[in-house]
């Protein structure tokens, strides 16, 4: 069931018992503020109302993770431990970035200018629902990206390998 719906960004809530899964979709451009802050519509915020993790993402993006999300990718690094180069430089990269921050009284979240300079984010930003996390990039970023990938996308190319 759709509950919320505004210019391609749906959230759906689903799930059994317990607080409701947010499903994450869509994309909408965004204008940043001078202090870096991105305002969410109202019921866009409700997934993240236990806070927002941010952490660079991979493909020149942000990740911001609802709590529940957060603690799953935490506990999937984690159960991968520390054995081995690639499994310490993921974790490194993926803790050594990370910024939590909450929303304000006015639905905006706050960008830290450390991660806005990773991925080179100015003014104007995309945030891309992928169901369970948002994904912030930088406009021309976003455009090219979205650009090379949507032919392979609607010719049906684009699928994993299988194996």
């Amino acid at each position: 069931m759709t509950w919320w719906s505004v210019s391609g960004i749906n959230v759906e809530l689903s799930g059994g018992e317990g607080r409701p899964v947010a499903e994450l979709l869509g994309q909408h451009r965004y204008q940043l503020d001078t202090k870096g802050r991105v305002a969410l519509p109202a019921k866009f915020r409700e997934p993240y109302a236990d806070g927002i993790y941010l952490t660079l993402g991979e493909d020149g993006c942000l990740y911001a993770f609802p709590r529940s999300e957060w603690d799953r990718r935490r506990e999937e690094l984690r159960s991968h431990g520390a054995a081995g180069q690639v499994a310490r430089a993921r974790a490194r990269m993926f803790f050594g970035n990370a910024e939590r921050v909450d929303l304000d009284g006015q639905g905006r979240m706050v960008i830290p200018q450390k991660l806005r300079s990773q991925v080179g984010l100015g003014r104007e930003a995309v945030v891309i629902g992928v169901s369970d996390w948002l994904e912030i990039w930088p406009t021309s970023m976003w455009d090219r990206y979205e650009q090379q990938h949507a032919g392979a996308y609607t010719a049906g190319t684009l699928d994993p390998p299988t194996g």
